[in-house]
């Protein structure tokens, strides 16, 4: 019993030794704040284009439609760094394709295949996008584009000069000229003087609700079409030693082709900044409202629209394993059809006859200037005589597309639907609406 009052009396005299011990050991001295720095206000420095969601713009009225990115030619960008405004263009009914894998084509045999992969692209596309490409487009490749644009399909072109690029032979052609610059304000920005602010806009469908937007790295950008936005007065050029209000987005030659001198603004989580993100939802508006036209050489995506199946129609019964041919291509190529007994003036549709059945399209042969009689009388060349030719007809009304072709035997009327399908009648085009067919096992 004696023992155990010992012990508990000796417990407290344990424990503080135990403390002592223990701090000395182990401490290092206590903390003490250092002095506040004594700060001028004007050194000081806040943001200029403090972090905030811009509030998220309801979709404009749904849309079909292709919009086709360029990645063919090593761009210098992510699929991820686009994602923002590929999905508000996907809001708004439009697929989204990349053409190529980011990877430059390094053997020449591939050149021609890496060409005929992007005409065909275009061939569908509403929208082009060609955005920090690091491979020059070749002239065949640039005439592709310029061809796209006359048709009224829109081109947006994006450059940067914080990324390596080489866009402007390309956009030289459509009256745009990005300057190797780099724009930058050390008074007026976004806490580091390249990220600059831009508050001056003109009136347009691109700058709608638009007040400041911050461009991390911007160039300035020449135009025959105009500035769009511009840079405060005093933001410096750091290659041109004048001041002035810098264009830093502009339009082409055409209101169809939108240049714009920085990627950043709209790349994850940029585009949350001031009102980037307003003018991603802008580009997305104007990139799907295209009135892009499609005709002959585009076949078969002038029926993309096609608010049910193609019909086709047959001149007579013995064709059907031609239509069954054309039916079996546009499957092939995504456009549904279906052999038709008869026209329907409300469808979609493809004629395939014999010049004996001409009675049948008349009326569009009439239209295009076409005559078939003892020959085939065309508003570009002279008359040919029927044996051993087809010819092909695109006739567009307002609402429906109408494709016809016409051979002289079954057998030119099949190379002729098998021309159409493989491509080869490109060859064969007098114009965008109309062709025709020499058959080369045709008896001369």
């Amino acid at each position: 019993m004696v023992a155990r009052l010992v012990i508990f009396a000796l417990l407290p005299t344990a424990a503080v030794v135990a403390f002592l011990i223990a701090f000395f050991a182990f401490y290092r001295g206590g903390y003490d704040a250092p002095p506040s720095p004594d700060l001028a206000f004007e050194q000081i420095t806040t943001s200029s284009a403090p972090s905030r969601i811009t509030q998220e713009l309801p979709p404009g009225p749904a849309r079909s439609g292709l919009l086709v990115v360029d990645a063919q030619h090593s761009n210098a960008f992510t699929e991820n760094e686009l994602v923002s405004f590929t999905s508000q263009v996907s809001d708004r009914g439009f697929e989204v394709e990349f053409v190529g894998d980011f990877t430059p084509v390094l053997d020449p045999s591939q050149l021609q295949p890496r060409f005929n992969q992007l005409a065909d692209k275009l061939r569908q596309a509403d929208s082009f996008a060609v955005i920090l490409p690091q491979v020059p487009y070749s002239q065949a490749e640039a005439a592709l584009v310029e061809g796209f644009v006359r048709k009224g399909g829109k081109l947006l072109l994006v450059s940067d000069p914080g990324r390596p690029q080489s866009i402007n032979g390309l956009a030289k052609r459509f009256g745009v000229d990005f300057q190797a610059d780099y724009l930058y304000n050390t008074t007026d920005n976004d806490t580091n003087f390249k990220r600059i602010l831009i508050r001056d806009f003109q009136p347009d469908q691109i700058t709608a609700g638009l007040e400041t937007i911050t461009l991390e790295y911007a160039s300035s950008v020449q135009s025959s079409g105009g500035g769009v936005a511009f840079a405060s007065p005093n933001t410096r050029s750091s290659v041109l030693e004048t001041v002035g209000a810098f264009s830093t987005m502009a339009w082409g030659e055409s209101r169809n082709v939108l240049a714009i001198s920085d990627f950043t603004f709209m790349v994850p989580s940029n585009d949350s900044l001031l009102d980037n993100g307003r003018l991603v939802s802008n580009i997305a508006d104007y990139i799907t409202d295209s009135q892009r036209d499609f005709l002959l050489p585009d076949f078969p995506y002038f029926y993309s629209n096609a608010a049910e199946k193609v019909d086709i129609l047959l001149g007579q019964s013995d064709l059907l394993s031609v239509g069954l041919d054309m039916k079996t291509g546009l499957t092939r190529r995504g456009t549904p059809s279906q052999i038709s007994p008869s026209e329907d003036l409300s469808q979609d549709s493809v004629f395939l006859g014999l010049y004996a059945d001409s009675g049948q399209v008349d009326q569009y042969l009439q239209t295009a200037g076409m005559r078939v009689d003892d020959t085939l009388g065309t508003p570009f060349v002279t008359e040919l005589g029927l044996e051993g030719t087809a010819m092909y007809l695109l006739d567009q009304g307002q609402d429906r597309d109408m494709l016809v072709i016409l051979a002289d035997t079954p057998e030119t009327l099949a190379s002729a639907v098998g021309r159409m399908l493989s491509g080869e009648f490109r060859g064969d085009l007098l114009s965008d609406f109309l062709g025709v067919y020499k058959f080369v096992g045709a008896v001369q």
